[in-house]
């Protein structure tokens, strides 16, 4: 008997990570793939090297949010507001925006449906020059 090819397992995505200014004083973390107890360490040092001003997240490229990643994103708004700085997330997916709605996320942290909603709406109130 011959061996068998392996079964192809779809295991996690492992998660991307993208830092762009898109102003002084306002950084943009794009993030894609998995957020889970394995990524979540990819998440938490991404996150904990913040400048001042304004950091924006975006969630839209994310398939799965756990709640080692919920947890982890509401420790560095409460960071972030403890520092004087300004922290907001883009997640269009009905999932992410329901997780964050029963942990109590959405209540203490702006919430945006687009990345070009949140950039508007930050823009206009000057956010980023309130922090820089």
């Amino acid at each position: 008997m011959s061996p068998q090819p392996p079964i192809p397992v779809s295991g996690p995505r492992p998660l991307a990570a993208r830092r762009t200014e898109y102003r002084p004083g306002l950084l943009i973390l794009t993030f894609a793939g998995e957020i889970d107890a394995l990524t979540v360490p990819i998440l938490e040092r991404e996150l904990r090297d913040t400048p001042p001003g304004t950091t924006l997240v975006d969630l839209t490229q994310i398939a799965f949010v756990g709640l080692a990643g919920a947890r982890a994103l509401a420790a560095a708004a409460a960071r972030a507001g403890a520092e004087g700085r300004h922290f907001g997330l883009v997640a269009s997916s009905r999932t992410l925006a329901r997780l964050f709605r029963i942990t109590g996320l959405a209540a203490g942290v702006p919430m945006f449906a687009s990345l070009s909603d949140a950039l508007r709406e930050l823009l206009a109130a000057g956010l980023q020059d309130a922090a820089g």
